[in-house]
């Protein structure tokens, strides 16, 4: 069998290693420029992969029998209209589409009423609105790595988060929602003909206000059984409701302190941040990377939970400068996974690409650098 993968940047790795394991061709798409995993794949195809055409056109000439990627939110609508075009197994146009614009998102959920969500307001080519209730979040969207997302308190704070969200906006959209207090999740999911298989529940640190990039991510989440299953179905009804029918998705949310669950965001793809590619099998021993490649050449079979070990990893930055010394002094230790400190000044977090280092862990307990 024949797999096209998007993308070629180090992450991507796995995903052809995991081919090659289990047997298939590999068609690696994306520019040749710092194309890391070009080598490792079959065959290389010089082609962005953001032109739907040329990469429908190399699948036609190949007869490619599968389209992937992984934890890449622009690779999503290439590989909905490819599906769709070459009749490989995937979700469509209009999924892809719903998926990608968090406006669109938000009005499908409310109209299927799958599940609470703030208040929100669209600002599209109008700025003369001016909120009149605070605090507010003001994000792009149509971005991804919590680019251009600011929490703000009051009307003074407002022009400069606007120009950001508007910045890093590619249609210059900008949503405007309530800002809701409480603990952060996301949910770990792989689909397949429509039928949804829940993996695991991931808790998050964040550096909070103003920006909200994640600091760390740890499985299996500790929330009580009751609300686990609530969040459960509320997943089923988003992913029914925006037809993310095939392959991984990641879905935010966030809790209140009351106990409340809001619905963020989805991503129609594994979730970044090495929970995909590597949290989600360290803590359930289900071959995430393998069930994603299965689903897109329509082989799938049905996810086996093994194990409910602890996983997680630590992001360093200037906001945790603390990190540094938790790898100095643990690296060596069995339940380290991986680390990595990069060469680079230690700067404030505005963005997941601002991180300079991690530690990856696994373990019969959750790790606590604090």
């Amino acid at each position: 069998m024949k797999l096209a993968i998007l993308g070629a940047s180090k992450p991507h790795l796995k995903l052809f290693l995991k081919a090659k394991e289990m047997g298939i061709e590999t068609y690696c798409v994306a520019w040749d420029k710092d194309a890391y995993c070009k080598n490792f794949a079959d065959h290389f195809c010089d082609i962005s992969i953001i032109d739907k055409e040329a990469v429908a056109d190399m699948c036609i000439k190949e007869k490619i029998d599968g389209i992937i990627s992984n934890a890449l939110e622009i690779a999503v609508p290439t590989i909905a209209y490819v599906s769709e075009k070459c009749g490989l197994n995937g979700i469509s146009q209009a999924s892809s589409e719903k998926a990608r614009n968090k406006y669109k998102m938000r009005r499908c959920i409310q109209e299927h009423n799958a599940c609470p969500q703030p208040n929100y307001h669209l600002l599209k080519n109008d700025n003369t609105f001016r909120p009149q209730t605070f605090p507010i979040i003001v994000k792009p969207t149509d971005s991804s790595s919590s680019k251009g997302v600011t929490k703000i308190t009051k009307i003074e704070e407002y022009d400069i988060a606007l120009k950001r969200a508007l910045e890093a906006s590619k249609q210059k959209e900008v949503l405007i929602e309530e800002f809701i207090d409480g603990r952060e999740i996301s949910v770990e999911t792989i689909s397949y003909h429509g039928v949804h298989y829940i993996l695991t529940i991931t808790d998050k640190e964040t550096t909070g206000a103003p920006y909200f990039v994640e600091t760390a991510h740890h499985q299996p989440t500790t929330l009580d059984t009751t609300l686990q299953n609530k969040i459960h179905i509320y997943v089923r009804n988003i992913l029914n409701a925006l037809k993310i029918d095939e392959g991984a998705s990641h879905a935010e949310f966030k809790i209140d302190h009351s106990g409340n669950v809001f619905f963020i965001e989805i991503g129609a793809r594994g979730g970044g941040d090495f929970i995909s590619y590597n949290l989600v099998e360290l803590s359930t021993g289900y071959d995430y990377i393998k069930g994603m490649i299965e689903v897109a050449l329509d082989i799938f079979k049905k996810p086996s939970i093994k194990k409910q070990s602890c996983a997680g990893v630590y992001f360093l930055s200037k906001n945790t400068s603390y990190i540094k010394d938790f790898i100095d002094k643990n690296k060596h230790e069995k339940w380290v996974i991986d680390y990595n400190i990069e060469n680079k000044p230690l700067i404030t977090l505005t963005k997941s690409q601002d991180r300079t280092g991690y530690i990856i862990y696994q373990s019969d307990h959750r790790i606590n650098v604090k």
